[in-house]
């Protein structure tokens, strides 16, 4: 009876996953392609050349290299790697690829946003996150495929590729993922931060989600896209909210525009830890 119990939790298991295999493919699958062009190359793991015009890949945040320009920008972890495999991939589809547009064209500086694919249909932003070298990031309100980016990235986590190995043997890297409690004056930038909400409230300004050590908030601005009653649930709650952090007054702060960017209220709720 036992032997046969545990058979019948293997096949399960294996049905389920055969089933969230499905879904993914389906969530990545593109439904039109705008305009197909060659790329050039790839500036990072997340900025191609096409056309001669400096385009982003919507739902990825590459490790960013090295900058010496008027402000000095350190590079971080595995950003020619990821600007390689990035380059690779398109090298191996002859350049050429499909581009879907989403709700916002055009970023603040000005870069076309846009979800990328090959002649065989896949997705480039799933094979970024898969690989490892890329983690998601939601901005303007693009989430056609934000199911498929969230999913891809889960599974370089579960399997520590790139990125995700990195963080498990270098933890005090605090990329791409520090413990509030951890942070640094080094740790500006974009990265995932896990901590305890220990205070919910919100001013004329700003929705305020409080760690220990760092401060979440949420501009007025982009008050239509949360839930405030769910953001209140949030209290007690260790979460993990990913976003652009930096340094005001000796404290960290964050700056989020999407639910998206709380583990929790994401596509795949809660990411294996």
């Amino acid at each position: 009876m036992k032997r046969h119990a545990v058979k019948l939790f293997i096949l399960l298991t294996l049905v389920l996953s055969q089933h969230a295999k499905a879904a993914t493919e389906d969530s990545c699958r593109a439904d039109k392609i705008d305009l197909w062009a060659k790329a050039e190359y790839a500036l990072s793991g997340d900025t191609i050349v096409i056309q001669n015009k400096r385009v982003r890949l919507i739902g990825l945040y590459a490790p960013q290299k090295e900058r010496k320009q008027k402000f000095h920008t350190p590079g971080e972890p595995l950003a020619d790697q990821a600007q390689l495999h990035l380059n690779k991939l398109l090298a191996n589809n002859d350049l050429q690829v499909g581009i879907q547009y989403d709700t916002t064209k055009v970023d603040n500086r000005y870069r076309q946003l846009v979800h990328l694919f090959f002649k065989d249909g896949t997705s480039v932003q799933q094979k970024m996150l898969e690989s490892g070298f890329a983690i998601n990031r939601t901005q303007y309100n693009n989430l056609k495929y934000a199911d498929c980016y969230y999913q891809a990235e889960k599974t370089a986590r579960q399997g520590e590729y790139q990125l995700w190995d990195l963080l498990a043997k270098n933890p005090e890297r605090h990329f791409p993922l520090a413990e509030s409690a951890d942070l640094t004056k080094d740790d500006e930038g974009y990265r995932i931060i896990r901590g305890k909400i220990v205070k919910v409230d919100k001013s004329a300004t700003n929705y305020i989600l409080n760690m220990d050590t760092t401060g979440i908030r949420v501009a007025k601005k982009h008050w239509q896209n949360f839930d405030y009653k769910q953001l209140q649930s949030l209290l007690g709650q260790t979460i993990e909210v990913r976003g652009y952090t930096y340094l005001y007054k000796g404290s960290m702060y964050m700056m989020i525009e999407h639910p998206y960017a709380i583990d929790v209220l994401s596509p795949i709720g809660q990411f294996k830890r």
